[in-house]
C-alpha cells in the first residue's frame, strides 16, 4: 500500500512520511541556523544567536501545518 500524507492523500512516489518529516526538520534547522548566524552578525537584532532542539521541532511543526493546510 502507498504512503499517505496526514490528510490521507497519497504521498509523492519515493517519499514516505518519515522522509518528509525528516526534510521538514532539516528545513527548520536551516532556517534557525541562518537566523542565528545573522543575529551573530548583527543583522537580526530581535533573534538569539543560538537555537534549541525545541525551537527546531516547533518550527518544523509550523512548516508542517503550513504544508498540510489546504
Amino acid at each position: 500500500m502507498a504512503s499517505q500524507t496526514p490528510d490521507g492523500t497519497p504521498s509523492p512516489p519515493g517519499r514516505n512520511p518519515y522522509e518528509m518529516r525528516l526534510e521538514l526538520l532539516h528545513i527548520a534547522k536551516d532556517i534557525l541556523e541562518t537566523n542565528a548566524h545573522m543575529a551573530r552578525e548583527g543583522k537580526l537584532k530581535d533573534r538569539p544567536s543560538f537555537y534549541t532542539t525545541e525551537q527546531v521541532i516547533s518550527t518544523a511543526k509550523e512548516l508542517n501545518s503550513f504544508v498540510s493546510n489546504r
